[in-house]
């Protein structure tokens, strides 16, 4: 056999993108199995009055309506400009309480990190705050800011505030060991061994705590709109739950739902491109 004939034997390597769209494919197709397997199930058994001739339904239609309904209704809904203007409202609030909170999280978390004594005052204060339900503030946030938009924004912005300030703080204290006597040893000022370690090694917790906030930003964004609003995403779920709508009920959280999905995609799509080493050693392991 040719030496020609023995290379061509040779499988080449896939590329990257290749692979990484092999590995994107493979997960929608998981994904979709499980999701189109529940649908169906959840089908079955909201027509179960009509299968077995029972008067009594597996669960009363009010309460939970059937895919075939919540699906017209959420294409409905994304094609309303009534619906999209609440969500916007929504989509706002969660984006301003998300760099407000987040960012402020993240300069408290390096001077908390950065400072010894301080961060022994300080950090059980942060620990008697975050144990606080902070969802119980909401009331506080509309007597201080009335019922506009700002109440939102702070009622998010404080519940995505803790999670990237718990995160600093971690992945700025903790540091290879051996790292850090490398850096001493070389004489390296405080702000060159925080540029230069302690910032990129905490980097991919810090981003955690980013990805973590981003939910719970919408969360508090949708929390606060429930406690008292008359526009917003979570004034038409109330609204349409109080009129026992349960279709449109479930297409709007189905909305909910792309939203998050789609921020905590765009934030590991970010961390990636910015980790870009983080991101192949995973890939790698």
């Amino acid at each position: 056999m040719s030496g020609a004939d023995t290379l061509g034997m040779i499988p080449l390597p896939d590329s990257g993108s290749d692979s990484r769209l092999r590995r994107i494919g493979s997960q929608i197709l998981l994904t979709g199995s499980v999701v189109l397997a529940f649908c169906l199930i959840w089908e079955l058994l909201s027509s179960w009055e009509d299968i077995s001739g029972s008067r009594l339904p597996f669960w009363p239609e009010i309460v939970l309506s059937k895919p075939s309904e919540i699906i017209p209704a959420f294409f409905e809904a994304i094609t309303t400009d009534f619906v999209l203007r609440h969500f916007w409202v929504t989509f706002q609030e969660t984006a301003i309480g998300f760099v407000v909170g987040a960012g402020g999280g993240f300069l408290l978390g390096i001077y908390v990190a950065l400072v010894p004594t301080f961060r022994k005052a300080f950090y059980p204060v942060i620990i008697l705050f975050q144990s606080t339900p902070r969802v119980a503030l909401g009331p506080v946030f509309i007597a201080w800011f009335a019922f506009g938009i700002g109440s939102k924004i702070a009622l998010a912005a404080t519940i995505c505030f803790f999670p990237v300030l718990i995160n600093t703080i971690t992945g700025l204290t903790v540091i290879d060991e051996n790292a850090g006597l490398l850096m001493r040893s070389l004489r390296a000022t405080r702000w060159q061994t925080f540029r230069h370690l302690r910032l990129p090694s905490s980097a991919p917790t810090v981003f955690a705590g980013l990805k973590t906030a981003l939910t719970f930003a919408l969360i508090g964004a949708i929390v606060g709109e429930f406690i008292q609003s008359n526009e917003g995403a979570g004034h038409l779920i109330e609204t349409a739950a109080f009129q026992f709508r349960s279709d449109d009920v479930f297409a709007y959280l189905l909305m909910l739902s792309l939203i998050g999905l789609a921020l905590f995609l765009l934030a590991n799509v970010l961390e990636r491109r910015l980790l870009f080493w983080h991101a192949d050693i995973e890939e790698v392991a």
